[in-house]
């Protein structure tokens, strides 16, 4: 089943609902000095889409790159190389549950669409510890957009992801992790449709040509499909949203 799964986000430049122009706005809200040397950790940095704009946007940088997926990773060293941002970027095959650095290493923490695999009040408490004194940490979460979702958008996240919360309650538990916090936005929807979701469709319509007869691999399209469905109906329900912090 995973290779399916696999399959169906293989060549995709997004894994995850987002966009450069997002990533850029949120880069732009946190207010760090950039012209001294900075450390980045890029947890569950996929396949580094944003570990490359992280890279473009600090000139005086070094950022550890982190995920538990080779290919990809392998995938990001040749874009560093062709890009000639390797001597920026440690490509680190890690699990963003077991990590290993010495504390107030680094001066801001990036997890874009990537902090639900430690839990958002987890992964705030834990890798606090990783932070300079006033260093940043920035991530995307899914995130309710009001508080009377649909029953459908509410069962599908509840099972998915039960921690799925409304933006207030998200920066009250930044708060309460002993944060200062800075800003949050939401998405636009393209960065949904656009730059995720429509080229998963092209995807997901090679796989059901491909695997007319194989039950497991149409499953997989099946799920996505559902998803997919699901956002076009319930998109006022819920999206990503970015949440910027200082350790204070």
């Amino acid at each position: 089943m995973e290779k399916y799964f696999f399959e169906a986000f293989d060549g995709l430049e997004r894994l995850s609902p987002g966009s450069a122009q997002s990533t850029k706005k949120a880069i732009s809200l946190v207010n760090i000095a950039t012209e001294k040397e900075l450390n980045i950790l890029d947890l569950g940095c996929g396949n580094g889409i944003h570990t490359l704009t992280l890279a473009e946007s600090f000139p005086n940088v070094h950022i550890t790159a982190v995920d538990t997926n080779q290919q990809y990773l392998n995938g990001l060293k040749n874009q560093l190389r062709k890009k000639e941002l390797a001597d920026r970027v440690t490509v680190l095959n890690a699990s963003m549950l077991e990590l290993n650095f010495p504390p107030e290493t680094f001066d801001l923490i990036w997890a874009e669409g990537s902090i639900y695999i430690a839990g958002f009040q987890k992964g705030l408490k834990e890798w606090k510890t990783f932070l300079k004194q006033g260093g940043f940490l920035v991530c995307s979460e899914i995130s309710w957009l009001h508080a009377n979702p649909s029953k459908e958008s509410k069962d599908f996240w509840q099972q998915g992801y039960p921690e799925i919360d409304t933006i207030s309650n998200k920066v009250n538990q930044i708060v309460e992790s002993e944060y200062a916090y800075l800003f949050s936005f939401v998405l636009p929807k393209e960065d949904w449709t656009d730059d995720y979701y429509l080229p998963l469709e092209r995807n997901l319509k090679k796989m059901e040509d491909k695997y007319q007869d194989t039950p497991e691999a149409l499953a997989v399209v099946n799920t996505l499909k559902q998803e997919i469905a699901l956002y076009h109906g319930n998109s006022r329900d819920y999206s990503y949203v970015f949440y910027g912090m200082k350790k204070i």
